[in-house]
C-alpha cells in the first residue's frame, strides 16, 4: 500500500503542476507504479477540465472559441507546461534538419528556436480551433474531456514500452532501467481493457471509442519507427511531445467521425 501511495505522489510530482513537496523513493516498484498510473493521472485531469468546461457551459455565455482556448491553457496548466516543452525541443531538433547527434543536442538546449516556436504555435492552435469545431456542433461531451488525456497517456506507454532510449542518460533513461517491463506491459494492458470498457459504457458507443485506441495503438507504433530513425529512440521530451501530438490526433480524429 506504501509502494502504491509514493508511486501517486510521484506522479503527481513529476507529470503535473501540484507541489509534492516529499522526497520519495525512487525504486523499481514506485517508477513502475508510477508510469502504470500515468492514464488514471490523464483522467484525473480530465476530470478537473471536465468540471471547468461544464460550468462554462451552463453558467456562462462565452462562445465556443473562448471554450476551447480555456480548455487548452487549462491543461498546459495542470501539467505545467511540461509537455508542451518537449513538443517544443522536438520541433527545434526535427526541423534543424542535422544529424542524429545535433538533433539530440538541440533536444536538451533549454531554449527554444524558431522552428520550436512555429511547431508550439500550430499545435495550441489546431487544438484550439478542433475543439472549437467540436463545442460549435455540440459534439464535446464531459466524457471526451476525460477519455482523451487517458488515452494519449496511454499510447505514450505504449510507446515508452517498445522503444529504447535515445542516449544512456537522462531522465527517461533512469526510469526506463527502473521499469519492471512486463509489470508494466500488464498493467497498462489491464488499463486499457478497463478505459475502453467505461469509454464504451459511458458513450453508449463500441465503434467510436474501439476506433480511438486503434489510433493510439497504431500512432504509438509509428512514432516509434519515427523516432528511433530521427533520434536513435525516444527521450524525456519526446514522451511528452508524443502525449501532446496525441491528444491533438484524437481531437481531430473526434471532429472528423462525429
Amino acid at each position: 500500500m506504501r509502494t502504491i501511495f509514493h508511486s501517486i505522489l510521484l506522479a503527481f510530482q513529476f507529470f503535473t503542476v501540484v507541489p509534492v513537496q516529499k522526497e520519495l523513493p525512487l525504486t523499481k516498484p514506485t517508477i513502475t507504479g508510477m508510469f502504470s498510473l500515468l492514464p488514471w493521472l490523464g483522467a484525473c485531469m480530465g476530470i478537473v477540465m471536465a468540471s471547468v468546461f461544464y460550468s462554462l457551459q451552463h453558467w456562462t455565455d462565452i462562445s465556443p472559441l473562448l471554450t476551447a482556448f480555456l480548455l487548452v491553457v487549462g491543461f498546459i496548466i495542470c501539467t505545467g507546461g511540461l509537455h508542451l516543452d518537449g513538443w517544443v525541443d522536438m520541433g527545434d531538433a526535427f526541423f534543424s534538419y542535422r544529424d542524429t547527434e545535433k538533433r539530440l543536442e538541440i533536444l536538451d538546449d533549454p531554449r527554444i528556436g524558431a522552428f520550436g516556436a512555429m511547431s508550439l504555435l500550430f499545435l495550441v492552435l489546431t487544438k484550439i480551433f478542433f475543439l472549437a469545431e467540436l463545442i460549435e456542433k455540440g459534439e464535446l461531451s464531459i466524457m471526451w474531456i476525460v477519455a482523451v488525456p487517458f488515452l494519449a497517456r496511454l499510447g505514450m506507454s505504449l510507446y515508452f514500452i517498445q522503444t529504447k532510449c535515445s542516449k544512456q542518460k537522462g531522465l527517461a533513461y533512469f526510469f526506463k532501467e527502473k521499469l519492471y517491463v512486463p509489470q508494466f506491459l500488464i498493467m497498462t494492458c489491464v488499463s486499457m481493457l478497463i478505459g475502453l470498457f467505461f469509454i464504451i459504457w459511458w458513450s453508449g458507443d463500441f465503434i467510436l471509442p474501439l476506433i480511438l485506441l486503434v489510433v493510439v495503438v497504431v500512432a504509438s507504433g509509428l512514432y516509434k519507427i519515427w523516432t528511433v530513425r530521427n533520434f536513435r529512440g525516444s527521450s524525456g521530451d519526446l514522451l511528452g511531445a508524443f502525449i501532446e501530438g496525441m491528444e491533438a490526433i484524437l481531437w481531430i480524429t473526434l471532429l472528423l467521425l462525429s
